[in-house]
């Protein structure tokens, strides 16, 4: 015979299970950096992306900025963010690796990302994969022990 155990907080659990997954359905929905705390620098409206990477300061933490573009420079983004990855690869690296343009050796073919219609696609969902990884390690910090009654 098989045995369910019954858990501690089992229905807030599952509350936060179905936050979760709206959050991780829409990840792509607009968030608002300001609420996020981020400092966002633009010099240009120019959202063409090359390649993103982390502004070298020499502190501790070279994370909290991203160098988007010539023109576009996020900064004070948490550590906490860095905190939500997915298969060992933080949700925001990935985006700034996925989303660059780059030739495949072999066939010669170009993934140049800017193409893919909105201009603000990019950054838009840069913005929005911060706030996706701080929400969800709030919601993951919020679940109770793993604890049977």
């Amino acid at each position: 015979m098989v045995r369910i155990p019954s858990l501690e907080k089992f229905l807030d659990n599952v509350k936060i299970g179905g936050q979760l997954t709206e959050l991780h359905l829409n990840y792509e929905a607009p968030a608002d950096a300001m609420a996020l705390g981020l400092d966002i620098k633009i010099t240009k409206e120019d959202y063409i992306v090359s390649k993103m990477r982390f502004k070298k300061d020499g502190k501790d933490n070279e994370k909290v900025t991203i160098i988007f573009s010539d023109f576009i420079t996020i900064s004070n983004i948490p550590e906490r963010a860095y905190e939500y990855a997915v298969n060992g690869r933080f949700a925001i690296e990935w985006v700034m690796e996925s989303y660059r343009v780059k030739t495949d050796n072999d066939s010669g073919i170009t993934n140049a990302p800017n193409t893919y219609g909105d201009k603000k696609y990019i950054f838009n969902l840069l913005i929005s994969i911060i706030s996706v990884s701080l929400k969800t390690i709030d919601l993951i910090d919020s679940m109770s022990e793993y604890k049977k009654i």
